[in-house]
């Protein structure tokens, strides 16, 4: 994989796996390293926003994060997942950030904004489309009253689809803390979500009580 031609193009690349991707990326084939970014760039920002709770601070370490996996690639091995080893070093790098800050994340629009950013209904789907918002901005709150821990593996778990396993790479614990963050967390979130709409917020939450009693 160290000697792709110079000529092809990014499209061609595109049906890569990750670790070919980047296999590519160590022998100097930047376009190899681009597709990659283009491809988790996404997921990588999600991971960011998840600690940080500020969009353009979660974009700024997506960035740092795509740098620093390209300045240590000679120390990835072929063996290792690529994301795994990439979601370790942003959130690594969103922690830092995070302590560094050492203040009370503000509040982030991200969840409503994706919820605004749906299809226009019809105007007499108007009162869902405003419950909708409500209950992602009471959502989003609810996640952001949990510890950082709990908060991040709900996040991989949930919007991320990952398993415990690939939890505990991400955070660098074992596969029985992960699962203990998750059981606390989903039981913090459960009485948050029950508080909410005790308090009047009666919003159809996505992630409901009753889904995380479930499991999933």
């Amino acid at each position: 994989m160290r000697n792709q031609p110079e000529n092809m193009s990014k499209d061609a690349r595109q049906s890569w796996a990750d670790e070919t991707l980047f296999e590519a990326a160590r022998g100097g084939d930047e376009q190899a390293f681009r597709v990659l970014v283009d491809r988790h760039a996404r997921v990588v920002r999600r991971l960011a926003l998840s600690i940080l709770s500020d969009a353009h601070e979660a974009e700024d370490i997506a960035q740092e994060a795509f740098v620093a996996a390209w300045r240590a690639k000679d120390n990835w091995t072929p063996d290792a997942r690529f994301t795994t080893w990439l979601h370790r070093i942003a959130v690594n790098k969103a922690i830092d950030r995070y302590r560094r800050r050492r203040a009370t994340p503000e509040p982030n629009d991200v969840i409503t904004r994706l919820a605004d950013a749906a299809p226009s209904a019809p105007v007499e789907d108007q009162q869902q489309a405003l419950e909708r918002r409500e209950s992602a901005r009471s959502l989003r709150d609810c996640l952001q009253r949990l510890p950082d821990s709990q908060r991040q593996a709900l996040t991989l778990y949930y919007f991320e689809d990952l398993d415990v396993g690939r939890i505990a790479g991400v955070l660098d614990t074992t596969e029985q803390a992960v699962r203990s963050l998750l059981k606390r967390g989903k039981q913090a979130l459960r009485l948050l979500i029950q508080r909410q709409k005790s308090l009047g917020h009666h919003g159809s939450f996505g992630f409901s009580s009753a889904a995380v009693d479930a499991g999933r």
